[in-house]
């Protein structure tokens, strides 16, 4: 990638990461099942690309998933210990 798209990726993951963490912390009613939902709806949105969404728009999708999945490994990872 392109210093610009690396920069927009990890823009992007940390505002995710961080706003998903946070609720996680803060939401009692957010449990592990909603945000599996949550990435599958991505999934599926991230796969619907018939307009094309372009670079960013496909930089912003990437990240949001991956931000999510890292929560939802972190998450299952803590219930695990």
């Amino acid at each position: 990638m392109a210093d610009w798209e690396d920069e927009k990726f990890n823009e992007v993951f940390d505002n995710v990461y961080a706003t998903t963490k946070y609720r996680r912390l803060l939401d009692p009613g957010f449990s592990i099942r909603e945000l599996e939902s949550l990435l599958e709806t991505l999934y599926v949105s991230d796969g619907n690309d018939q307009g094309g969404r372009g670079r960013v728009g496909d930089i912003v999708s990437s990240a949001t998933i991956a931000a999510h999945e890292q929560v939802l490994a972190e998450w299952k990872n803590d219930k695990n210990k």
